[in-house]
């Protein structure tokens, strides 16, 4: 009986570690992520085992499905009224357990659901199903781990282990206290200057031949980060070592320059690629979406050095260089 007992206490006991176990590890909820030129895409499993490839856009206006796999499937769906049109949009798939992604946030228009869109028009450049922007993000503790090409959600930011990140407030438009589009302004400094920026991981670049051979790039598109042609010309004319290639992006047959440094927070970086964008790109249409006015955007070109947690509810960037 004694023996009998020892092994009814050691079987409870080993229950008690593995329950306790789980509940620690469901605190942070790894994703399916794929890191392709510091690009980052999500790709969950449907229960018939098919993957669905998802767009990652944290300075992106909507949250959508394709029109091709939603006439597949015929998901759930929502009715919403946007002024005089009717609008129907899909609820987020189910996804096999461990396969899966969350809806996005509730606290808007779309609450959570997606747009329904053909593919071409969710994306021309990356061939995708859909596509997850701002209000995605929105109302989330999420790791961008570059460094480790892995993409994480938190239960709460002490699930996560910040104590050798630096952290930089980030900035939102607010109405009614909820975000409009939840596109984070975050501050970089270049030559004792600082820069208000979107925090962009969706900045794409479609390289010509020439800048690909010089970015040594096996790939067409990839993660850039974007700067105002007003700051692009004057870092050109008063820097005349730093590199450019001219006519670099197909998509906006714009130049790109090379940085040799970026300060974000309190951590040094580069070099960093940026791509020209006209003024009013930024200055005029971005702005106007943001809590202040930007000059660009920080995109994967700058992000691929980094370890990034950002905390939407708080509002707080945690930044690290180091693999945590």
């Amino acid at each position: 009986m004694h023996k009998e007992y020892a092994l009814n206490k050691l079987f409870t006991f080993g229950l008690f570690i593995i329950l306790v176990t789980s509940s620690v590890l469901a605190k942070e909820t790894i994703l399916p992520a794929k890191f392709e030129n510091n690009q980052i895409f999500l790709v969950p499993t449907l229960p018939d085992n098919t993957q669905i490839r998802f767009f990652t856009d944290t300075g992106g206006g909507y949250n959508a499905i394709s029109k091709e796999l939603y006439e597949i499937y015929k998901w759930p769906t929502l009715v919403k009224i946007d002024g005089k049109d009717k609008v129907v949009l899909s609820a987020m798939p189910n996804f096999q357990e461990g396969k899966s992604i969350p809806k996005g946030g509730t606290n808007n228009f779309m609450e959570g659901h997606l747009f329904i869109e053909s593919q071409e028009n969710i994306s021309k450049t990356s061939k995708v199903d859909g596509f997850l922007g701002g209000r995605w993000h929105a109302e989330k503790i999420i790791k961008f781990d570059y460094i480790n090409q892995s993409m994480a959600i938190y239960d709460s930011i002490d699930d996560v282990g910040i104590e050798q990140y630096h952290f930089l407030k980030l900035g939102f438009q607010k109405q009614d206290e909820q975000y409009t589009y939840a596109f984070p302004s975050i501050e970089i400094k270049v030559l004792d200057t600082i820069f208000p920026m979107l925090f962009d991981t969706g900045a794409t670049a479609k390289l010509s031949n020439e800048a690909k051979i010089i970015l040594e790039s096996n790939s067409t598109e990839i993660g850039t980060s974007y700067i105002v042609s007003s700051i692009f010309d004057k870092w050109r004319n008063e820097n005349p070592k730093w590199q450019v290639i001219e006519n670099a992006d197909l998509l906006s047959g714009e130049a790109m320059i090379k940085v040799p440094e970026i300060q974000i927070g309190s951590i040094t970086v580069g070099p960093v690629w940026f791509t020209r964008r006209a003024d009013e790109n930024f200055h005029d249409f971005m702005s106007s979406m943001m809590d202040r006015k930007v000059e660009g955007a920080v995109g994967g070109s700058l992000l691929k050095y980094l370890q990034v947690v950002i905390d939407y509810p708080k509002e707080i960037a945690y930044v690290s260089d180091k693999n945590h």
